[in-house]
């Protein structure tokens, strides 16, 4: 019986040691702001953080080219920052834009969630990102994705939050998107 009981303790502590270190979004560093800085995103899988940054020129307008540069904070290496490799770019955190109506203002689709879309421009001489959560027009400031804690091949998510203040009155707004 005791052998039995110190297998059972044996495997089920191997397999826990397998499965991915999920970090609690609550614990996760906020990463330091730049004038530019429009939003950032963060995983249930670790600490790393992908930033969005305006990419404003020398003359103050958004580079037609590449509007938003998109990189790492490798917060659970060193905090070093570090370009998206090109499957990060064209699977999940890159994005696709297109000018606006707006002067210098450009409408953005992440590769990885196409349906919610954003808009980069400027207010009050800030770069800002705006988009609708929870039915109200926001000031995206960050998105938490949960993804489940078991291994697959490609991350399953869980669930989306958008974090944000209201475009009219300032107040901070939510929405959890589950998967269809």
């Amino acid at each position: 019986m005791k052998i039995i009981c110190f297998f059972t303790i044996l495997v089920a502590l191997l397999l826990w040691s397998y499965l991915p270190i999920q970090a609690h979004k609550d614990t996760f560093p906020v990463p330091a702001t730049s004038p530019n800085q429009l939003f950032y995103l963060q995983r249930s899988k670790d600490a790393n953080t992908v930033i969005y940054e305006a990419n404003v020129t020398a003359s103050k307008t958004l580079d037609p080219g590449k509007p938003v540069q998109v990189y790492w904070i490798r917060y659970a290496e060193q905090g070093q920052r570090k370009d998206l490799s090109s499957v990060q770019w064209r699977m999940a955190y890159g994005y696709v834009h297109n000018p606006s109506s707006d002067s210098n203002s450009y409408d953005i689709s992440l590769n990885a969630f196409k349906k919610r879309q954003l808009h980069v421009t400027f207010h009050q001489g800030k770069p800002v990102a705006t988009t609708s959560i929870n039915g109200q027009q926001a000031y995206l400031q960050k998105i938490f994705v949960q993804v489940d804690p078991k291994p697959h091949l490609i991350p399953k998510v869980q669930f989306v939050d958008m974090y944000g203040s209201d475009l009219s009155t300032g107040l901070p707004v939510y929405e959890r998107i589950l998967p269809d």
